[in-house]
């Protein structure tokens, strides 16, 4: 999960939604006709709600080039061969260094960064990749 592009979306929908109620407080809510200002403000929150679901749902999607990856990326495996945390602790990442296989060339190290505890690694493990044929250093695990 990409907790970068849903943080920077939920600003943007906060931002935005701080603007439609400051336009509804000061322009539509003095020319609203008596008895309704409780379901306007059903729909404002109803439609905050929906909009933060949308913009998480799209947030939340590989990229584009991680989805080209999967889509034409090469399959094979890799071995776990070491695991470290780095990074500081407010972001903590964690390095996996691997040895690559894909059938018909010869096996090549790599090093992974990811934003999952270092646990959920375990050394020795075979796990399955997807190596670009382009550039051999970019995998998806």
């Amino acid at each position: 999960m990409n907790h970068e592009r849903i943080g920077r979306a939920l600003l943007i929908v906060t931002a935005a939604y701080i603007v439609v109620l400051a336009v509804w407080v000061f322009v539509l809510l003095p020319r609203s006709p008596d008895g309704t200002v409780p379901y306007q403000i059903a729909g404002l929150v109803a439609g905050f709600g929906a909009a933060l679901g949308l913009v998480m749902m799209v947030a939340g999607r590989p990229t584009a080039e991680d989805r080209r990856l999967l889509r034409d990326g090469v399959e094979g495996w890799a071995v776990i061969e070491d695991v470290r945390t780095v990074g500081t602790a407010a972001a903590p990442m964690t390095e996996v260094d691997v040895l690559i296989t894909v059938p018909g060339s010869d096996s090549y190290p790599g090093l992974v960064r990811r934003r999952e505890p270092s646990s959920t690694f375990e050394v020795g493990a075979t796990i399955p990749v997807k190596v670009d044929p382009a550039d051999r250093t970019r995998i998806w695990m």
